[in-house]
């Protein structure tokens, strides 16, 4: 059966949530079929039996959330929801450090929501994500994305994405409105030339900044961050069906969350990777590295792995009859994300700023002056700047510095890391090199650093030190690989009842003192 057809009406699911009574639905259902005009979810909204935010979470997010699975806290949904504010969350927080009971049990209690609610969203988000059929794809096809009205062969298009897919709802949809959207010229034959290609260049090689694998990220984000299970543990299942293919569903917690999450799917009492882009993307190597940093939390013995590699993978196990390749010489349609980059368009403006930045007669005035000065200074600063380092330091001793830039990269490249306390020296000694050494800094320090920076900060969040922690992610520059990883911290502490006010106001404070600003809180105001 179809997803729109398992889709419930708004009516029911608000009842089945508990958020409405069946006579409150049946006097909303008799008004509407006087003024056939109003949507229900009006009708109930004037009658104040429920709020009109709590009506757009479940006809607008609703569906959405179910598909991708529960990613975030129980507390995340009754606020999008509009079923619980900031200072109820808060208050539940508070009590739970000190009787550990759940979240929900505790909103319950005091009266805030009703124990049937939280039911139905546990129950609702707890499953795994939905699969698609090629039958309701093509239903959504007719409904909302109307291929055939811009590609000869749509048909192929659809199928040839489910292959990639595997059904996955968010992951299925998402690239399929990529087409509906776009304005690809794509000749008839080329369809499954085409759809190999931009997975392959959106979907797996820029899965960590395009905006079409956002979900991909999320679904990363749970799987190496759990919050219910060791990611480890997690991650260790995970690699014995990536290896073996078909292993035996023993229904084990770590079994069932990676379902719940969406990365494996069950047949026949048997376990495999749910679809192709995630084998490429949480490859042996991703996993292998993902292991490294999990050890490296608990432990504090394991060298990180800064290099990720992917290997090939074969596609024919997956019946795709076609490897990715582009669809003409003259055609690269798919090789950038079809949406702007804001970071490109920021750089293009800075290179056309800099060729047109023609000095004025004033300005080529002061320049004069300050060449001058500085002339004038020169000698001056140097006699004074070789007796200071002739008084700390014998000539003989300094080493060159060529021989300082190789010590500084092998010392990178050995590097063990402790706890926390021994991440924050390691840190400040990086630094104090990157400060040094400038634009000889080499880049596996520069990588290395930033995985530090990433590692050491939930590390200090656990400690109450969120702010030290958000300090350290901001120094996370746009193009690192780890960028992604900064910014799902800052989001998670962003959003957070406990932490949220406290990360808003550090930003804030942040963006004004820095012309830098923190690049991976883009997704808020407080950037530059």
């Amino acid at each position: 059966m179809s997803n729109q057809k398992n889709k419930l009406p708004l009516g029911l699911l608000l009842q089945n949530a508990g958020l409405i009574s069946n006579k409150q639905l049946q006097n909303a259902l008799k008004i509407q079929s006087q003024y056939t005009q109003m949507k229900l979810g009006e009708i109930l909204v004037i009658q104040e039996e429920i709020k009109a935010k709590t009506i757009n979470f479940f006809v607008n997010e609703w569906h959405e959330f179910v598909a991708r699975g529960r990613q975030f806290p129980i507390g995340y949904y009754l606020k999008n929801a509009a079923l619980l504010d900031d200072k109820q969350i808060e208050i539940i927080l508070q009590e739970q450090k000190h009787n550990q009971q759940k979240f929900g049990v505790l909103a319950a209690q005091k009266g805030w929501i009703k124990q049937s609610t939280i039911n139905f969203l546990v129950d609702s988000l707890s499953k795994a994500p939905q699969l698609m059929s090629l039958t309701s794809l093509e239903e959504y096809n007719n409904s909302t994305l109307h291929l055939e009205k811009k590609y000869t062969n749509f048909s192929l298009i659809l199928s040839r994405v489910l292959a990639w897919t595997g059904g996955n709802e968010s992951l299925t949809k998402t690239i399929c409105q990529v087409f509906a959207k776009s304005d690809f010229n794509i000749p008839a034959g080329s369809e499954i030339k085409a759809v190999d290609q931009f997975v392959e260049s959106s979907c797996i090689r820029k899965w960590r900044t395009s905006k079409t694998a956002e979900y991909i990220r999320s679904v990363k984000q749970n799987f190496v961050n759990n919050l219910r299970l060791d990611s480890r543990l997690l991650l260790q299942e995970y690699r014995k069906i990536l290896l073996s293919d078909n292993q035996e569903y023993k229904k084990t917690p770590e079994q069932n969350e990676l379902l719940r999450l969406g990365l494996i799917v069950e047949k026949n009492n048997h376990l495999r990777i749910a679809n192709i882009i995630y084998q490429r993307i949480f490859n042996q190597d991703f996993v292998s590295q993902e292991l490294s940093k999990q050890q490296l939390k608990n432990t504090g013995l394991t060298k990180i792995n800064v290099e990720y590699k992917e290997p090939e993978v074969t596609l024919a196990k997956y019946t795709l009859d076609v490897l990715p390749e582009k669809v003409s010489p003259n055609q690269n349609i798919f090789d950038e994300e079809p949406e702007l980059n804001v970071t490109d368009i920021v750089v293009n403006d800075n290179k056309s700023e800099q060729d047109s930045n023609t000095p004025e007669p004033l300005t080529k005035m002061g320049s004069l002056l300050t060449l001058v000065a500085i002339a004038l200074l020169i000698p001056l600063f140097l006699t004074i700047n070789n007796y200071y380092l002739s008084l700390s330091k014998p000539k003989q001793e300094t080493p060159s510095s060529s021989r300082k830039i190789n010590q500084i990269e092998q010392f990178c490249s050995e590097l063990n890391f402790g706890d926390s306390s021994s991440l924050l020296k390691l840190i400040s000694q990086l630094e104090r090199n990157k400060q040094e050494l400038a634009k000889d800094y080499p880049d596996n320090c520069e990588t290395t650093l930033n995985h530090l920076r990433v590692i050491v900060a939930p590390q200090l969040g656990k400690e109450n030190r969120i702010l030290e922690a958000i300090k350290h992610l901001c120094k996370v520059p746009a193009d690192s690989e780890m960028y992604i990883d900064a910014e799902i911290w800052l989001k998670r502490w962003y959003n957070s009842a406990s932490w949220g006010q406290e990360t808003k106001f550090y930003l804030q404070k942040l963006n004004k003192a820095n012309d830098l600003g923190c690049p991976a809180a883009s997704f808020t105001n407080y950037q530059r």
